[in-house]
Protein backbone atom coordinates (compact mmCIF):
# COMPACT_ATOMS: atom_id res chain seq x y z
CA UNK A 1 0.00 0.00 0.00
CA UNK A 2 1.13 3.51 -1.01
CA UNK A 3 -1.19 5.33 1.55
CA UNK A 4 -2.53 3.46 4.84
CA UNK A 5 -6.08 4.12 5.94
CA UNK A 6 -6.46 5.57 9.23
CA UNK A 7 -5.65 2.57 11.88
CA UNK A 8 -8.83 0.57 13.11
CA UNK A 9 -9.40 -1.34 16.71
CA UNK A 10 -10.94 -4.31 17.09
CA UNK A 11 -14.03 -2.67 18.64
CA UNK A 12 -14.33 -0.45 14.95
CA UNK A 13 -14.17 -3.66 13.35
CA UNK A 14 -16.90 -5.57 15.78
CA UNK A 15 -19.03 -2.50 15.51
CA UNK A 16 -18.66 -3.00 11.31
CA UNK A 17 -19.78 -6.91 11.30
CA UNK A 18 -22.95 -5.53 14.20
CA UNK A 19 -24.00 -3.27 11.02
CA UNK A 20 -23.64 -6.17 8.59
CA UNK A 21 -24.95 -8.86 10.63
CA UNK A 22 -21.95 -11.07 9.42
CA UNK A 23 -18.45 -12.22 10.68
CA UNK A 24 -15.75 -10.54 8.02
CA UNK A 25 -13.32 -13.31 6.55
CA UNK A 26 -10.08 -13.97 8.67
CA UNK A 27 -8.00 -12.54 6.07
CA UNK A 28 -9.69 -9.34 5.76
CA UNK A 29 -10.04 -8.47 9.29
CA UNK A 30 -6.62 -8.76 9.55
CA UNK A 31 -5.75 -6.68 6.76
CA UNK A 32 -8.12 -3.87 8.08
CA UNK A 33 -6.35 -3.71 11.73
CA UNK A 34 -2.73 -3.95 10.20
CA UNK A 35 -3.43 -1.69 6.58
CA UNK A 36 -7.39 -0.47 6.92
CA UNK A 37 -7.18 -0.07 3.21
CA UNK A 38 -5.63 3.13 0.95
CA UNK A 39 -3.83 3.81 -1.76
CA UNK A 40 -2.19 0.96 -3.50
CA UNK A 41 1.56 1.02 -4.45
CA UNK A 42 2.85 1.14 -8.09
CA UNK A 43 4.09 -2.12 -7.09
CA UNK A 44 0.67 -3.56 -5.95
CA UNK A 45 -1.87 -2.43 -8.73
CA UNK A 46 -2.23 -4.66 -11.59
CA UNK A 47 -4.93 -7.59 -11.40
CA UNK A 48 -6.00 -10.31 -13.61
CA UNK A 49 -9.55 -10.49 -14.01
CA UNK A 50 -12.07 -12.98 -16.09
CA UNK A 51 -12.83 -16.89 -16.07
CA UNK A 52 -9.92 -18.28 -17.34
CA UNK A 53 -11.02 -19.90 -20.98
CA UNK A 54 -13.64 -17.14 -21.48
CA UNK A 55 -11.41 -14.05 -20.67
CA UNK A 56 -8.13 -12.26 -19.32
CA UNK A 57 -7.79 -8.68 -19.26
CA UNK A 58 -6.06 -6.94 -16.77
CA UNK A 59 -7.55 -3.49 -14.96
CA UNK A 60 -5.47 -1.43 -12.36
CA UNK A 61 -6.35 -1.33 -8.45
CA UNK A 62 -6.99 2.03 -7.39
CA UNK A 63 -8.24 2.12 -3.51
CA UNK A 64 -9.05 0.09 -1.02
CA UNK A 65 -11.74 1.38 0.94
CA UNK A 66 -10.99 1.73 4.82
CA UNK A 67 -13.44 1.54 7.74
CA UNK A 68 -13.56 5.13 9.82
CA UNK A 69 -12.11 6.93 6.73
CA UNK A 70 -13.13 10.29 7.08
CA UNK A 71 -14.25 11.01 3.22
CA UNK A 72 -17.08 9.15 2.30
CA UNK A 73 -15.52 7.93 -1.30
CA UNK A 74 -13.14 5.66 0.82
CA UNK A 75 -14.83 4.86 3.84
CA UNK A 76 -16.06 0.84 3.62
CA UNK A 77 -19.42 1.34 6.18
CA UNK A 78 -20.68 3.60 3.68
CA UNK A 79 -19.54 2.60 0.53
CA UNK A 80 -21.56 -0.42 2.22
CA UNK A 81 -24.90 0.89 2.67
CA UNK A 82 -24.49 2.96 -0.40
CA UNK A 83 -24.22 -0.72 -2.61
CA UNK A 84 -26.76 -2.88 -0.93
CA UNK A 85 -29.13 -2.19 -3.25
CA UNK A 86 -27.27 -2.86 -6.12
CA UNK A 87 -25.16 -5.74 -4.69
CA UNK A 88 -26.22 -9.35 -3.38
CA UNK A 89 -26.40 -9.32 0.49
CA UNK A 90 -23.24 -11.54 0.86
CA UNK A 91 -20.74 -8.83 -0.68
CA UNK A 92 -18.85 -6.21 0.42
CA UNK A 93 -17.33 -3.55 -1.98
CA UNK A 94 -13.65 -3.59 -0.28
CA UNK A 95 -12.44 -1.32 -3.90
CA UNK A 96 -12.11 -0.35 -7.07
CA UNK A 97 -10.27 0.33 -10.20
CA UNK A 98 -9.09 3.05 -12.54
CA UNK A 99 -12.50 2.42 -14.56
CA UNK A 100 -15.44 2.20 -12.64
CA UNK A 101 -15.30 -1.24 -11.45
CA UNK A 102 -15.73 -2.70 -8.22
CA UNK A 103 -13.52 -5.77 -5.97
CA UNK A 104 -15.72 -7.12 -3.25
CA UNK A 105 -15.57 -9.83 -0.39
CA UNK A 106 -18.02 -12.38 -0.06
CA UNK A 107 -18.74 -12.30 3.73
CA UNK A 108 -21.24 -15.06 3.61
CA UNK A 109 -23.04 -18.24 2.29
CA UNK A 110 -20.88 -20.94 0.45
CA UNK A 111 -18.25 -18.36 -0.78
CA UNK A 112 -17.49 -16.69 1.57
CA UNK A 113 -13.79 -15.08 2.10
CA UNK A 114 -13.59 -15.26 -2.02
CA UNK A 115 -13.07 -11.71 -4.02
CA UNK A 116 -14.42 -11.11 -6.89
CA UNK A 117 -14.61 -8.01 -9.56
CA UNK A 118 -17.90 -6.37 -10.89
CA UNK A 119 -16.84 -4.68 -13.93
CA UNK A 120 -18.63 -1.80 -13.96
CA UNK A 121 -16.88 -0.09 -17.45
CA UNK A 122 -17.48 -2.66 -19.49
CA UNK A 123 -21.22 -4.40 -19.66
CA UNK A 124 -21.29 -7.43 -21.38
CA UNK A 125 -24.29 -8.57 -24.06
CA UNK A 126 -25.96 -11.27 -24.10
CA UNK A 127 -23.98 -14.49 -24.79
CA UNK A 128 -20.46 -12.57 -24.35
CA UNK A 129 -19.75 -13.78 -20.72
CA UNK A 130 -21.61 -16.44 -19.05
CA UNK A 131 -23.73 -15.15 -16.58
CA UNK A 132 -22.92 -15.56 -12.70
CA UNK A 133 -26.16 -16.93 -11.56
CA UNK A 134 -25.80 -16.00 -8.05
CA UNK A 135 -24.58 -12.01 -8.66
CA UNK A 136 -27.78 -12.33 -11.80
CA UNK A 137 -25.00 -10.48 -13.64
CA UNK A 138 -22.63 -10.97 -16.92
CA UNK A 139 -19.93 -8.09 -16.13
CA UNK A 140 -18.50 -10.58 -12.72
CA UNK A 141 -15.46 -12.21 -12.37
CA UNK A 142 -13.86 -14.22 -9.40
CA UNK A 143 -10.55 -12.90 -8.50
CA UNK A 144 -9.04 -14.72 -5.36
CA UNK A 145 -10.81 -17.23 -2.80
CA UNK A 146 -9.62 -15.14 -0.02
CA UNK A 147 -8.43 -11.85 0.01
CA UNK A 148 -4.97 -12.95 1.31
CA UNK A 149 -4.52 -14.43 -2.02
CA UNK A 150 -5.75 -11.53 -4.20
CA UNK A 151 -3.54 -9.54 -1.88
CA UNK A 152 -0.61 -11.53 -2.80
CA UNK A 153 -1.75 -11.72 -6.79
CA UNK A 154 -1.23 -8.18 -7.59
CA UNK A 155 1.71 -6.99 -9.95
CA UNK A 156 3.79 -4.05 -10.51
CA UNK A 157 2.07 -1.08 -12.79
CA UNK A 158 4.55 -0.96 -15.68
CA UNK A 159 5.54 2.46 -16.18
Amino acid sequence: MNEYGPQVTETAIAAFETLLGKRLPDDYRDFLLTVNGGRTARSHRVFTMGAPKVRKDQTVLNSLNSLEDPDDRFNLAIRWKRARTKLPGEVIPVGYDDFGGTVVVVVAGPRCGQVWFLDGADPRPEGSNPRVEWFDRRDVSKLADSFREFMAGLRPLNG
